[in-house]
């Protein structure tokens, strides 16, 4: 099977093809494209119902670069760029129907808000401060990610720097917080996911859980969930170190060689059974991909927690991204592999399987992209921060 990726690094966009091999040594994925970017692209979204554009930041900057993507030929041609978007955006969050766009500024602690009923001319609707003056006064906001429920009609914004979540809902004119959800100090709320997904074809429902992966504590907060007029309820449900406990290990969920680890993404898998998180910065040689299986009330064979819909995780284990840094990975469209961005080390792209049996990642990768075949040796530059499949 051949796949095509889009991939992302400080100063490139790049286009990508591999096919799934058995040889013993790793096989190269093939750059179709490399395209100078002036910038940071460290986050890319794709239109949902018109997947030729794409929609890229400038986390370096404050603009918006629109593209179109042609894959017969391998082209990516700019088309649209606005220049007043918020500083350091790093995440792009569409609704389910391509109307409105959110772009969450790290550096600006800013939500932005883009109409995109015209997909090829965004336009700034409004910048909302992801600041509470009053909760959140002596804190530095830091948005990271907007993340948008299956029912479509309410946004959950992550801040690192409040230690917060907002709730906003699109269906209201300007697009209001009506909630804020603060986690333990300290915390430094990053990516999450809703739960359950719908599997291809069928209709979302209401999510019954938010799984929230926390950057600086290194722990994934699961919220329980109750769906108010024009509101979410959080009510936390556990919390879990993406860490596997051994010998010889610092503070209670964090082991010595994460002290100064930073967690970066969270995937749930197609079938909602799995999620995923990468761990980096720490003090191994490379870093690592967690896996959780997720345990409903129906499948604990033991006591349970009857809170939070009795839903577990289970640390299952830790699996090597080759490199440093993982800062993002996806999952390809299927669902049956792991795509890993690493921003340091040997290999910069790596491939992993999972088995569909028991969402267990596979220790040899199936395809990667070496380091030295995108950074020149002995540059300051940075590997991929983004990485998806395309088609």
């Amino acid at each position: 099977m051949s796949r095509r990726l889009l991939i992302a690094r400080p100063g490139h966009i790049y286009l990508a093809t591999y096919s799934s091999s058995s040889a013993s040594t790793i096989p190269h994925i093939k750059i179709d494209l490399d395209l100078p970017f002036a910038g940071n692209p460290s986050w890319i979204a794709i239109h949902p119902t018109d997947r030729s554009l794409l929609y890229a930041v400038d986390e370096s900057g404050s603009s918006l670069h629109l593209f179109e993507l042609n894959l017969k030929s391998s082209k990516l041609t700019q088309i649209a760029q606005r220049d007043n978007a918020s500083k350091g955006v790093c995440h792009l969050e569409f609704n389910k129907q391509g109307t409105l766009l959110l772009g969450s500024a790290y550096a600006e602690g800013a939500i932005d808000i883009w109409n995109t009923e015209d997909p090829r001319e965004p336009q700034l609707v409004m910048t909302l401060p992801s600041k509470d003056p009053v909760v959140d006064a002596g804190r530095v906001p830091h948005a990271h990610q907007a993340v948008v429920d299956p029912t479509g009609r309410f946004f959950v914004v992550n801040d690192l720097g409040t230690d917060s979540m907002l709730v906003l809902d699109a269906l209201r004119p300007h697009v209001p917080v009506v909630r804020r959800v603060t986690v333990e100090s300290g915390s430094g709320p990053r990516h999450g996911v809703f739960y359950p997904g719908a599997a291809e074809g069928e209709v979302e429902k209401a999510a019954t859980h938010y799984f929230l992966l926390c950057e600086t504590s290194n722990r994934v907060e699961v919220f329980e969930l109750k769906y108010r007029e024009g509101d979410i309820e959080f009510t936390p449900a556990g919390s879990y170190s993406t860490f596997v406990m051994s010998d010889g290990d610092g503070e209670e969920g964090v082991p010595k060689r994460g002290a100064f680890a930073a967690a970066g993404e969270i995937v749930l898998s197609k079938d909602s059974r799995h999620l995923y998180t990468s761990n980096r910065l720490t003090t191994d040689p490379t870093e690592t991909i967690a896996h959780f299986r997720i345990i409903t009330a129906d499948e604990d064979d033991g006591d349970g927690d009857k809170e939070g819909g009795g839903l577990k995780l289970e640390l299952v284990g830790e699996t090597s991204t080759r490199g440093k840094h993982p800062r993002m990975f996806s999952l390809s469209r299927d669902g049956s592999e792991l795509f890993v961005g690493n921003q340091e080390g040997e290999w910069a792209l790596v491939v992993l399987r999972r088995r569909e049996e028991d969402g267990t990642l596979e220790e040899e990768p199936v395809a990667g992209i070496l380091m030295e075949d995108l950074v020149a040796k002995g540059s300051d530059e940075k590997g991929p921060m983004f990485v998806l499949e395309v088609e």
